[in-house]
């Protein structure tokens, strides 16, 4: 039985679906046709997201190939409430990532051909790996519930979505699942997983233009949620805590660039720091639209201090590497940081750690946090 509100309808009319006013991903006439030949070999054995007012939330190209191939509904997990579009972005992610799972689940398996809920208290994890992916998927499903689907093979292995089987067993919710027999599994596997397209942004552009900027903005120091309102839960900066607050003093001249919403700023200006911060893509508060006004100032505070007082002494890019979305856009933000940094001065970089990557991609161990760089200008 589902235990939290998300429900499950396992023949969902595709007539009544509600696409997005954005289409994430692109397929060629190539990838389209294979999803169709996997369509009809399979079935669907993930079902798509719905918001709850019925527009889909991940699932789009699955629906457009069930169209083509002459089905009429789909099975469909629908959310218990409509949720803001960053969510709609993760829940887009997050549910297309099967190919990047390396972790190894068991539990007790269903009817082979037939979606059932597996009790969490049958579920074992024998390794665990990719964490950070995991713990995404652990931020959406206590916030929307049991949201996503596991395929189980007859023998109890997880075949596909093991993250997320992994969380469920840590957060003791039931899974749904599909079952297939063993013999199958491998041709389902290599079926659903390699190259389906790739994600395409540009639909949301009127609502937020450039959206990996606006959506990655971290808050950082505040309380969310009813956990929050409990005090159990405070976010906070690894750069900051781990790499900058430990020696700085309030005598450094610091601007914290590509800084979010500015809550270290503005938290350690109250405690007398000498400290400005710059966000070229600052929202309005609860919309998308640019603050222009904010930004603008920013910019006029920066130059003031840098006529009256030179070159920053410290300068701190906190996650804003891993937001470009080029290397020519990174090569901006690396150079304009240099050129705000003295030369006996010091960068405090948090970004992706290369080896975890690469660990996670080959399942090898990979483990959770960022690594962080702290050393002077170049």
């Amino acid at each position: 039985m589902n235990p939290l509100d998300v429900r499950f309808d396992p023949a969902y009319p595709l007539s009544k679906l509600r696409p997005a006013d954005y289409n994430p991903r692109r397929l060629s006439e190539e990838s389209f046709v294979r999803l169709q030949g996997s369509l009809r070999r399979h079935g669907v054995v993930k079902p798509v997201i719905l918001n709850a007012d019925g527009t889909l939330v991940a699932g789009h190209q699955r629906t457009k190939g069930l169209k083509a191939i002459g089905e009429t509904t789909t099975p469909a997990m629908i959310l218990p409430q409509k949720v803001r579009l960053q969510d709609e972005i993760k829940f887009n992610l997050l549910h297309n990532r099967v190919e990047t799972e390396s972790s190894v689940v068991y539990a007790e398996p269903g009817p082979i051909g037939q979606w059932s809920w597996i009790p969490w208290q049958t579920i074992e994890v024998e390794e665990s790996k990719n964490l950070p992916f995991q713990q995404a998927i652990g931020f959406m499903t206590a916030a929307h519930g049991p949201w996503g689907s596991v395929v189980i093979d007859d023998q109890g292995r997880i075949v596909l979505n093991a993250e997320y089987a992994a969380v469920a067993k840590a957060q003791r919710f039931d899974i749904l699942a599909w079952t297939c027999a063993s013999f199958d599994a491998g041709q389902l596997v290599e079926d659903l997983t390699g190259e389906y397209g790739v994600y395409d942004w540009t639909g949301l552009e009127e609502q937020a233009p450039v959206w990996n900027q606006h959506i990655v903005q971290p808050n950082r120091l505040r309380e969310h949620s009813s956990k929050a309102k409990a005090d159990k839960v405070r976010y906070k900066s690894e750069v900051w805590e781990r790499l900058v607050l430990p020696w700085l003093t309030t005598s450094h001249r610091v601007v914290d660039f590509g800084a979010g919403h500015g809550d270290y700023a503005r938290h350690l200006r109250g405690k007398g720091y000498k400290i400005h911060d710059y966000e070229p893509y600052r929202t309005l508060k609860g919309k998308y639209a640019v603050d222009i006004r904010t930004i603008v100032g920013q910019i006029r505070t920066i130059e003031r201090e840098l006529r009256q007082n030179g070159l920053y002494e410290v300068v701190v890019l906190d996650s804003v590497i891993n937001a470009t979305t080029s290397l020519d856009y990174q090569h901006w933000v690396l150079t304009t940081v240099n050129a705000l940094c003295a030369a006996d001065g010091q960068v405090c970089i948090g970004t992706r750690n290369l080896e975890r990557e690469l660990a996670s991609r080959f399942h090898e161990v990979s483990c959770p946090g960022a690594d962080q760089q702290h050393g002077k200008c170049p």
